[in-house]
C-alpha cells in the first residue's frame, strides 16, 4: 500500500467519522438545549483525555513529551484549529440545520488549497478544478429547498457564517500543522493541539457560567463526539498528513456532507432532496479530481 493511498484512506476515514460531528451536535445544542461552548469544551476535552490513552498505548509517550518542544506554535494551532473551529461549529449547529453546517464547514478544502499556496504547495489546475467543482456540488445541495424542520432553524445566516468561519480556521489548522507533523509526527502534534484548545475552551465555556445539568441522552451524544470524531479522526487525520500534501488530503472532507445529510435525515428528521442527490454526484467526481495522481512527466 502507497503513502498515498494509505493518507487518503486515513483522510476519508476520519471525514467519515466527523459527518456525525454535525448532527450530534445539532441534538445536543438545539434538542436538548445544552450550552453550545460547553457542549465543544466538553468535546474536546474527553477528546484529549482519549488522546493521551491512544499515544500511551501505542508506545508513543518519548516522541509526544518531544512535541512540546513546540508548545508555542501548537498552542496557536490548537487556539485556531480546536478553539476557534470547536465555537464556531457548535455555534453553527445551534443556529442552523446540521446538512447546511456540514456543507459549509467542508468546503474548507477550497481554503486548504489557497493556503498551501501561499505556504508554496503546488496546487495544479485540475485538482484545483475539482475544489471549485466540490464546492459548486456543496452550493447545490445548500441552496436546495428547504422543507419543514422537526428542530427550527433560528438563524440560517448567521448559523452559516458561523460553519464559514470554522471552515477557515479548520483550514488553517491542516496547512499550519505540517511542519510540526513532520517534525514530531501527526498523533504526537495532534495531541498537544487538542490538550490545548481543550484548556482554552474549558475556561471560555465556565466562564459563561452554563447549566451544567447533563442527562444521559446528551451525555452519550458528547462521549460519542469526544472518541471517535474528535481523538481517533483528528489523530488520523493528522497522520494523513504526514503521508500525503495538505491540498490533496483536504478534499477527503467532501465526503461528510453526504453522509452527515444521510444522518440528518436518519436521526433528525431534516429532509433529502433532489438536489442532495445531484451535489452529492457532483462531490464524488470532484474528489476523484482533486486527489487522483498527476501524471510523471517524462
Amino acid at each position: 500500500m502507497s503513502d498515498r493511498f494509505k493518507g487518503l484512506l486515513l483522510g476519508l476515514v476520519a471525514s467519515a467519522l466527523w459527518a456525525s460531528v454535525f448532527v450530534a451536535a445539532r441534538y445536543v445544542t438545539a434538542a436538548r438545549g445544552v450550552d453550545p461552548i460547553l457542549t465543544a469544551a466538553l468535546r474536546f476535552s474527553i477528546g484529549a483525555a482519549v488522546a493521551i490513552v491512544l499515544i500511551v498505548g501505542t508506545g508513543r509517550w518519548r516522541s509526544f513529551t518531544g512535541a512540546f518542544d513546540d508548545l508555542l506554535g501548537l498552542s496557536g494551532l490548537g487556539a485556531i484549529g480546536i478553539f476557534g473551529m470547536g465555537v464556531f461549529v457548535f455555534l453553527s449547529a445551534n443556529l442552523t440545520t446540521s446538512i447546511n453546517g456540514a456543507l459549509i464547514l467542508n468546503a474548507n478544502a477550497i481554503f486548504i488549497a489557497i493556503f498551501a499556496i501561499f505556504l508554496g504547495e503546488r496546487v495544479p489546475p485540475l485538482r484545483f478544478f475539482g475544489l471549485i467543482l466540490g464546492l459548486a456540488g456543496c452550493g447545490i445541495i445548500v441552496l436546495g429547498q428547504p422543507a419543514a424542520q422537526q428542530f427550527p432553524v433560528v438563524s440560517n445566516v448567521l448559523g452559516s457564517l458561523a460553519a464559514l468561519a470554522g471552515a477557515i480556521c479548520w483550514a488553517a489548522y491542516t496547512v499550519g500543522g505540517k511542519r510540526y507533523v513532520r517534525r514530531h509526527g501527526g498523533p504526537e502534534a495532534a495531541t498537544v493541539t487538542l490538550i490545548s484548545g481543550s484548556v482554552m475552551l474549558l475556561i471560555f465555556a465556565l466562564a459563561r457560567r452554563p447549566d451544567l445539568t447533563l442527562e444521559w441522552p446528551e451525555l452519550l451524544a458528547i462521549i460519542w463526539l469526544g472518541v471517535f470524531p474528535t481523538a481517533v479522526a483528528m489523530l488520523l487525520w493528522y497522520r494523513a498528513l504526514q503521508l500525503v500534501e495538505s491540498n490533496v488530503l483536504g478534499p477527503t472532507q467532501y465526503i461528510a456532507p453526504p453522509l452527515a445529510t444521510l444522518l440528518g435525515w436518519w436521526l433528525l428528521g431534516e429532509p433529502l432532496t433532489w438536489s442532495f442527490l445531484v451535489g452529492a454526484v457532483i462531490i464524488v467526481i470532484a474528489v476523484w479530481l482533486a486527489t487522483r495522481p498527476l501524471p510523471r512527466p517524462d
